[in-house]
């Protein structure tokens, strides 16, 4: 596992929001400024917090296995398959959502749910 450097003033801002299901947390920003470290701190700290791992449901659409999923269909079908049998709040980070076309009702449909804590990231161009 990566060393991750905490960054305090980021983390500070979005920690109040970590169980919110109603909000999407959206990190974006340019190539490599460190939005995917900074997911993969807050899901250390929900770890931290005692929250189940099998709760926290981790999507980086430009690493294998995920580099084919490119529809909304089919991020439709992984998050389904990877949320299946989760009882209580769960967790979704799906790193790179530009990748999807029309990703937004996607995500907004899961919001719907309210049992879904969603944070996306996406590249700034």
């Amino acid at each position: 596992m990566k060393k991750l450097y905490k960054r305090e003033m980021y983390l500070k801002q979005i920690r109040g929001f970590y169980d919110e299901d109603e909000i999407i947390k959206v990190v974006s920003g340019v190539r490599r400024c460190g939005k995917s470290s900074l997911l993969e701190t807050i899901m250390q700290e929900l770890k931290e917090r005692s929250v189940p791992e099998e709760n926290i449901i981790s999507i980086n659409l430009d690493k294998r296995p995920y580099i084919s999923v490119r529809s909304t269909e089919a991020l439709e079908k992984v998050i389904d398959e990877k949320s299946e049998g989760i009882n209580g709040l769960k967790y979704l980070f799906i790193d790179e959502i530009q990748n999807i076309k029309g990703f937004e009702e996607v995500i907004n449909a899961y919001r719907e749910e309210n049992d879904y804590s969603i944070f996306i990231t996406g590249t700034v161009m």
